[in-house]
C-alpha cells in the first residue's frame, strides 16, 4: 500500500495516533469476526512505528500483529476461505491469495483497504508438520499495517 493511498507525491493524511490505533483495533476485530474461530487470540495491541525514511518525529505507521491458535488446521483452512470470500464485502481488495514464498508454502491472503488506508497479511501456519509437532501449534497469523500518517501541527510522535 502506498504511503497515503493517493498520489505518491502527496503528503500523508494528518491524524492523531490514538485515532489510528483505535481504528486498527476495530479493523482487527472485524477481520476476527470474519475468521469466526473459537480459538485463543493473542493479546498485544497496536503499536507505532517510524514511517520509512520520513521524519520520525512527525510521521508514523500503526502496526497490529495478532494470531489465533487452538483450533484444527482444517477449521483454519475454512477460515482462510471465509476471509477470501467475505473481506471484499467489507471494503477490502484481495491483492493475493495462495501459497507464500516460504519453503512450507503457507497459505497467505494479502488485502488492502484504500478507504481506511490499511493493509493486512494473514497466513495459516501449519507448524504441526515439523520435526517436533508436539511443541508447536498451528496458527493464523495476521499483520495489519496502516499507511503513513502525519501527526497534527504542534504535536510530535512520542510513542515509539
Amino acid at each position: 500500500m502506498k504511503d497515503s493511498g493517493a498520489d505518491p507525491g502527496s503528503a500523508p493524511d494528518i491524524r492523531n495516533i490514538s485515532e489510528v490505533r483505535r481504528e486498527a483495533r476495530e479493523i482487527s476485530s472485524v477481520v476476527l469476526d470474519v475468521i469466526d474461530l473459537k480459538g485463543e487470540v493473542s493479546k498485544p495491541g497496536p503499536g507505532v512505528s517510524p514511517c520509512g525514511d520520513k521524519g520520525s518525529d512527525k510521521f508514523y505507521t500503526v502496526h497490529h500483529p495478532w494470531s489465533v491458535t487452538g483450533v484444527s488446521v482444517e477449521d483454519m483452512k475454512k477460515a482462510m476461505e471465509r476471509l477470501r470470500k467475505n473481506l471484499p464485502g467489507k471494503g477490502w481488495k484481495i491483492v493475493s491469495y495462495g501459497p507464500d514464498a516460504s519453503p512450507s508454502k503457507s497459505l497467505e491472503l494479502v488485502a488492502d483497504s484504500t478507504k481506511k488506508k490499511f493493509s493486512i497479511s494473514i497466513r495459516l501456519l501449519d507448524r504441526t508438520k515439523r520435526a517436533n509437532p508436539a511443541s508447536l501449534k498451528a496458527l493464523i497469523s495476521a499483520d495489519l499495517t496502516s499507511a503513513c500518517f502525519q501527526v497534527p501541527k504542534g504535536k510530535a510522535v512520542d510513542e515509539y
